[in-house]
């Protein structure tokens, strides 16, 4: 099928109003995960402290303190890879204790441990923060510190990336023709690289909020893509939309 002078071909059209749909519902999406997830940072925040401030159970009343659990070594895996590191713990034993462990090290237990040592999981809620064997204890992976802040940042992506795609759909569905005649505009373009960058540059927003906190990587994030924005300017073109 071609088009006359009445315009371009319908399928291009079609074609244009049909991934100008799948985005604006993709963008729908990401925009409210990001919301949902931004509701529930607050929790996030809170179990972090009250993680902090958690005591063994021998010093604490109530249910919610660190608590020892014995588990038998069933393996290792260290891999010391630069590109890409594995520090695993593998357990048998107490129901209590995990399969698992992520240590984020060899030092300074990991690395001497073997299967069949026994060896005590420090437990707090479904966390495991830390082993111990011998009075040699290696805190762990397994803990909600920095989460909330990890969470905020990418959260932030996924609003930067979800402002984008709904704007490029409903840009595609308003304009298919246009779009089908003349091409995707370098305007849209440009917005689709400004927004990868402000999804990028959530993730310095993110490291930097350890002294900050979720709030902090939001204060951090909103100067930077402006700042973003304006180094952009110039790239941007009178043409689309």
């Amino acid at each position: 099928m071609t088009g006359g002078q009445d315009g371009p071909p319908r399928r291009r059209v079609l074609w244009h109003r049909g991934w100008g749909v799948c985005a604006a519902l993709l963008g729908t999406v990401l925009l409210v995960a990001a919301g949902v997830g931004l509701a529930v940072v607050p929790a996030s925040v809170a179990e972090e402290r009250a993680f902090r401030t958690a005591l063994p159970c021998t010093l604490a009343a109530g249910d919610d303190c660190l608590r020892p659990v014995t588990a038998t070594v069933s393996g290792t895996e260290i891999r010391d890879h630069p590109k890409n590191p594995r520090y695993d713990l593998h357990l048998t034993g107490a129901r209590a204790a995990p399969r698992s462990l992520p240590m984020g090290g060899a030092e300074p237990l990991l690395r001497h441990l073997r299967a069949g040592d026994e060896v005590v999981v420090t437990r707090w809620r479904d966390y495991a923060p830390a082993v111990t064997k011998d009075g040699v204890t290696q805190s762990t992976d397994d803990t909600p510190e920095g989460r909330s802040l990890f969470t905020t940042a990418g959260l932030l992506a996924l609003a930067a990336l979800g402002l984008f795609a709904v704007h490029a759909g409903r840009s595609a569905l308003t304009r298919a023709r246009a779009f089908a005649a003349e091409g995707v505009p370098p305007r849209l373009l440009l917005r689709g690289v400004q927004s990868a960058g402000a999804a990028l540059l959530a993730v310095p927003a993110g490291l930097f909020g350890v002294w900050t906190g979720p709030l902090g990587v939001i204060v951090l994030w909103l100067p930077a893509v402006a700042l973003l924005l304006l180094a952009t300017r110039d790239l941007d073109t009178p043409q689309g939309s």
